[in-house]
């Protein structure tokens, strides 16, 4: 199993080169945001030809962090947490039910073009680690995870000199897992902060 730790080398050197970068790399415009995402669907396959979808819509949110490296690039890292699916098992009299859960870490290289005054496009590279969480009323728990590249695109629309409405989407990887086959990707709509 591909298990996440917090010293996962990629966010480690991602994180050392974010926190050590000479002062005069670094801009007066630094960020940091929160956006509600799409949480996607997932369904559970009870049989050869049964599915089972969730029975909720699981609250989905990103918050993320960017030092300006100058006028148009900045390094970005960011952690979405993608909620809960519930799912129950749709026999008769069946009381069994399931939780699948869904996470992500991101390590980014952002380019924005300004566009006019209070409007910019933005484009993104980087490196995503998903994580899968399952667990059942049976008692059975499976995680796993996958590291994949990921890119986004999206637009900023500046309300002052340190507020801004980013709207993005980002794909974050797919893979065949432990759970089956599952691919990551977000619409995302927030608020950013410059400090």
């Amino acid at each position: 199993m591909n298990k996440f730790t917090p010293t996962h080398p990629v966010l480690a050197a991602a994180a050392a080169l974010l926190w050590t970068l000479p002062p005069s790399a670094q801009a007066d415009d630094n960020y940091f945001g929160a956006s509600l995402a799409t949480p996607g669907e997932a369904r559970l396959q009870v049989g050869p030809k049964a599915s089972v979808n969730n029975d909720n819509k699981p609250l989905a949110f990103k918050f993320y962090a960017g030092m300006k490296l100058s006028t148009d690039w900045s390094a970005e890292i960011g952690y979405g947490a993608f909620g809960n699916w519930r799912f129950r098992d749709p026999s008769p009299g069946s009381q069994d039910q399931a939780k699948l859960a869904s996470q992500a870490f991101t390590v980014a290289a952002k380019y924005s073009w300004d566009i006019g005054d209070n409007l910019s496009l933005f484009g993104k590279l980087g490196v995503a680690i998903n994580r899968l969480q399952y667990s059942d009323s049976l008692g059975q728990k499976v995680q796993d995870s996958f590291t994949r590249p990921m890119w986004g695109v999206g637009a900023e629309l500046k309300l002052n000199d340190k507020l801004s409405v980013p709207l993005e989407f980002e794909y974050l990887g797919s893979a065949q897992t432990k759970l089956g086959d599952f691919k990551q990707q977000k619409l995302e709509l927030g608020l950013r902060y410059r400090f």
